[in-house]
C-alpha cells in the first residue's frame, strides 16, 4: 500500500528516537561508500520502499552525485503505471532530472522483466556517462546467493550482488526492514508491489517461506551466508587481478586470444578460477557444466579443435592460441563461407569477409619476408579472384611444384575444420596463388629485382 504522507520534510533531519537517528547514521555512512566523487549516478528507482529510500537519502545527503532518476514501467498493469508516476512526481518535486519509460511489449517472466529493466538502465547510463545505482539490500543478497546455490553456482557466483562490477549498491549492508522503518519515520511515500507477495515467483517463495524456516532452525544462517558472500567477493577480486596479468587480448571485434603457453601446465582448479574471470567482462557467464567442458578442452593436447558454449560463444584451439569468439565474430566467419567469389585486377583492392588486405611497398626479399605468408605479390594487371577454400583445392609451391592439397596446409597450421570453408584463397590468372597467412604458391612470384609486382599484406579481422 502507498504510505499516507506524500510530503516528506527534506530541509533538515527531523527529531526522532534513538532508532531513527541510528538508521539515519547508517544510511549516511552507506552513501559515503558510493565510489569516486566525480562519478555521477543514475538512480534506479522502482517506487518500492528500498528504492524510494535511495531517492530521498541521495537527494538529502548527496544531490550532486545524481545525474538522473530512472524509472521503468514494465507495462504490467495499474501498479506499474502508478509506481512510475510516483517516482517521476517525487523526483521532480525534489528538483531532480527524471527519465521514465514504458515497455512496448511487456515481458511475462521475472527474467524478462529484469532483462528489459537493465537494458533501459544501461542505455540511460551510457547517455549520461554515469554508473547505475540500485537499492539492493542485504536481504536481496541472501536471496540471490540461495538462488545461485540451488542452480549449482561456484565460488565466483557466490559473491552475488557483492561482486565487483559497474553497479553501485549502497544499501547492501542494510536490511529491508531497516529501510522500511526509515521511510516510515520520514514519511517517504512508496508503493508495495503486489508481485512481492505472489508465491508463483521463486524469489517470493524464498523470501516468505524457505528463508524464515531455515533461520528458525539455524539462527544466524542469513548472517553467515552474507559473510560468505563478502569473502567470495574478495576472492573474486583476487581472481580478476590474476586474470588481468595474463596476455589476454582482443584481436578484432568480438574475438579475443590467449596464448596456450600462458596457461600450460595449469591444473583444472587454477583454470576454473581464470577462465570465468576472463570471460565475465565479455558478458559470458559460464555454467557449471560449461566450465567443466572448457577446462577439459583447455587441458587437451590436440593442436586444433573447438568448443561451443551457450549463447553462441565459440572457443577455438588454433595453433599456439586459444581464441574466444562472441556470436558476432562467428557470424562474420559464416558470412565468409557464403560469400561469392570477388574478382579484380592486381593493383585494385582485395576484399573478403573477416579479412583486410592492404597494398604495401615491396619488402626486402630476405629470409623473413620469404617465410611471411601474410605477404604476397602479383604481376601488375594479373586477373585476381578471391573465393573461399574448396575441398580438393591444390597449390603449387617451390617445394611442391606438382601441387599439394591446401587442406594439408590448413591442418598443419592448426586451422579448425569449421573455419576452413570460410578461409580465403586468392587465384591469379585462374591458378591458386595464395592462401593468406598459410602458404604462397608459384603463381605469386616472390623474387627480387621485379619492379612490376603489386604487393599485398593480409590481416584477419576475426579469428
Amino acid at each position: 500500500m502507498p504510505s499516507t504522507d506524500r510530503t516528506p520534510a527534506m530541509a533538515h533531519d527531523p527529531p526522532s528516537d534513538t532508532l531513527h537517528f541510528s538508521l539515519r547514521d547508517a544510511l549516511r555512512a552507506s552513501l559515503r561508500a558510493l565510489g569516486p566523487e566525480d562519478v555521477r549516478l543514475v538512480l534506479a528507482v522502482s517506487g518500492g520502499a528500498d528504492s524510494m529510500a535511495l531517492l530521498f537519502a541521495m537527494a538529502r545527503w548527496a544531490p550532486e552525485r545524481i545525474a538522473v532518476v530512472a524509472t521503468y514501467d514494465h507495462g504490467t498493469g495499474a501498479h506499474a503505471r502508478e509506481a512510475a508516476s510516483l517516482v517521476a512526481a517525487e523526483a521532480r518535486r525534489l528538483g531532480l532530472n527524471v527519465v521514465r519509460e514504458r515497455a512496448w511489449r511487456p515481458a511475462s517472466t521475472e527474467a524478462g522483466w529484469r532483462e528489459a529493466r537493465w537494458r533501459f538502465l544501461w542505455r540511460i547510463a551510457r547517455a549520461y556517462g554515469a554508473r547505475v545505482a540500485t537499492a539492493h539490500t542485504a536481504d536481496d543478497q541472501l536471496e540471490t546467493m540461495v538462488q545461485r546455490i540451488a542452480r549449482g553456482t561456484g565460488a565466483r557466483g557466490l559473491a552475488a550482488l557483492a561482486a565487483p562490477g559497474p553497479v553501485v549498491r549502497p544499501w547492501l549492508q542494510l536490511s529491508r526492514a531497516d529501510l522500511r522503518a526509515w521511510v516510515v519515520a520520514e514519511g517517504v511515500p512508496y508503493l508495495d508491489d503486489p508481485a512481492n507477495a505472489d508465491r508463483r515467483h521463486q524469489r517470493v517463495r524464498l523470501r516468505i517461506d524457505l528463508l524464515p524456516a531455515i533461520e528458525r532452525v539455524d539462527p544466524g544462517f542469513g548472517a553467515a551466508m552474507r559473510d560468505l558472500g563478502e569473502r567470495a567477493a574478495a576472492w573474486r577480486r583476487d581472481a580478476d587481478a590474476l586474470a588481468a596479468r595474463l596476455p589476454w587480448r582482443q584481436v578484432a571485434a568480438g574475438t579475443w586470444q590467449l596464448p596456450r603457453d600462458a596457461v600450460a601446465g595449469w591444473t583444472e582448479e587454477m583454470l576454473a578460477v581464470v577462465w570465468p574471470a576472463l570471460l565475465a567482462p565479455l558478458g559470458v557467464t559460464l555454467t557449471g557444466d560449461g566450465t567443466r567442458r572448457l577446462l577439459r578442452f583447455t587441458i587437451g593436447h590436440a593442436r586444433a579443435g573447438e568448443l561451443r558454449l551457450p549463447g553462441g560463444v565459440v572457443v577455438v584451439r588454433a595453433g599456439a592460441v586459444f581464441e574466444v569468439r562472441l556470436p558476432e565474430a562467428t557470424a562474420v566467419r559464416d558470412a565468409a563461407r557464403r560469400a561469392a567469389a570477388r574478382s579484380c585486377v592486381a593493383g585494385a583492392t582485395l576484399a573478403w569477409p573477416g579479412w583486410r588486405f592492404h597494398r604495401v611497398a615491396a619488402p626486402a626479399c630476405d629470409a623473413t619476408s620469404l617465410a611471411d605468408c601474410s605477404l604476397a605479390a602479383f604481376p601488375e594487371g594479373a586477373a585476381l579472384e578471391v573465393r573461399s577454400w574448396q575441398p580438393g583445392d591444390r597449390i603449387a609451391t617451390p617445394r611442391m611444384e606438382a601441387g599439394r592439397r591446401i587442406s594439408r596446409y590448413l591442418s598443419e597450421a592448426g586451422v579448425p575444420r569449421r573455419d576452413r570453408s570460410g578461409w580465403p584463397v586468392v587465384l591469379a590468372d585462374g591458378e591458386v596463388a595464395w592462401v593468406p597467412g598459410i602458404c604462397r604458391g608459384l603463381a605469386a612470384p616472390h623474387r627480387s629485382g621485379r619492379s612490376d609486382l603489386i604487393w599485398y599484406r593480409s590481416e584477419r579481422e576475426f579469428g
